[in-house]
């Protein structure tokens, strides 16, 4: 099995250095028995040249799934600059296979200075709160009160790996102002949906439970998180007051405000 994702790469093995984003933290599986641990890598030296490109690319490695197993095998420093041999990608460009690290903590100046630009914290300031940038997420995160709820709020960037989230903020903005009406709005789609489904839940559980209205439903609902994208796109998150048990309840708008989906989640 091991032979079969080896021949996704090249035989030759190359020196690189590169500037990761975050550390890893999760791997895909690979034929039940193994595991493949990727990280992110936002810059890397031509070897030829000795000069940055600014090219976004993938290091991944092979581990053995085991029960007892801790970490991904590798632990790198959130934008740390390493130097690594590894094998490239014969389907993609800009993705290798770690066969080794060669250097920690490269002094290089380019990518140093780079390096800063990712570690500057960019803000969004409102009268509802303050958002922070989180560039692995590509979102800006905030805590603010919604309707009565402590809620955090997502606030997708312009375009990916962006500074400014001028689009989700002017969405945000527009329902915070009228959010009475877009939260009922939302809780009575939820409550339509799903209401005979809540009651078949509670009707699984011992004992007797008095039968869940439509009005209690909604009243039960209590908005955890919110994500908005730039183009209009918004995803909800509701404690559910325990009528499925914790789970939360997922509620899908539309850029044109309509809501067309809600559902069990987690």
């Amino acid at each position: 099995m091991k032979e079969k994702y080896e021949s996704r790469f090249a035989n030759e093995e190359i020196e690189i250095t590169v500037l990761i984003a975050e550390s890893c933290n999760g791997a895909s599986v690979y034929e039940k028995k193994w595991l493949i641990p990727s990280i992110d890598y936002l810059a890397m030296l031509d070897n030829s040249t000795g000069k940055m490109i600014k090219e976004k690319g993938c290091l991944e490695w092979f581990i053995k799934r085991e029960p007892d197993r801790k970490g991904w095998g590798y632990d790198f420093e959130p934008y740390g600059i390493y130097r690594f041999l590894v094998r490239k990608s014969v389907f993609v460009n800009t993705t290798y296979r770690i066969v080794k690290i060669l250097e920690e903590n490269v002094q290089n100046e380019d990518l140093i200075e780079y390096r800063k630009h990712f570690l500057k914290s960019v803000e969004i300031n409102t009268p509802y709160g303050r958002f922070v940038l989180d560039r692995s997420m590509s979102w800006f995160e905030g805590a603010v009160e919604l309707g009565g709820s402590d809620a955090t709020v997502f606030l997708e960037t312009d375009e990916e790996n962006g500074e400014t989230a001028d689009g989700a903020l002017q969405v945000f903005l527009k329902n915070k102002e009228d959010f009475e009406i877009f939260d009922r709005k939302n809780k009575e789609y939820a409550a339509e949906n799903l209401l005979d489904l809540a009651n078949e839940w509670q009707e699984s559980e011992e004992g007797e439970h008095e039968p869940i209205t439509k009005e209690k439903f909604m009243e039960l609902m209590d908005l955890s998180e919110m994500t908005v994208s730039p183009h209009g796109y918004i995803t909800l998150y509701y404690n559910d007051g325990d009528m499925f048990w914790g789970h939360a309840i997922e509620i899908t708008v539309e850029e044109d405000g309509t809501v067309s989906d809600a559902n069990i989640a987690g």
